[in-house]
């Protein structure tokens, strides 16, 4: 299996306090990749973990992907739980949540 290494200019952020907007075009990225505050065009994603943690969302336009994997930290990995634990047949709360959220559900 061929390791892909991290690009030179890596996408990888040490904080989300740094909130400068990212652009990257045309370029192939794989690793740990952070989206928040990001712009993507054109690029390959490929061996990449898209990791998202509750920031700027981030504009993804014409990109491909290969091998590819999401984590949530942060707020959103707690968002994500809750969504899912409001989500469950267990929670009482299943039709609301599918109610509250048509667009993903097909309603």
């Amino acid at each position: 299996m061929a390791r892909i290494e991290p690009h030179a200019r890596s996408p990888l952020i040490r904080s989300t306090a740094d909130r400068r907007t990212r652009a990257f075009q045309d370029e192939a990225l794989g690793g740990r990749v952070i989206l928040d505050n990001a712009t993507f065009e054109r690029c390959k994603f490929q061996g990449a973990v898209l990791v998202y943690t509750g920031g700027v969302p981030p504009t993804i336009r014409d990109c491909s992907f290969e091998k590819v994997s999401f984590e949530f930290d942060g707020a959103a990995g707690r968002t994500l739980a809750m969504l899912q634990a409001m989500s469950s047949a267990s929670s009482g709360l299943r039709d609301i949540f599918k109610a509250s959220f048509p667009r993903m559900f097909g309603h």
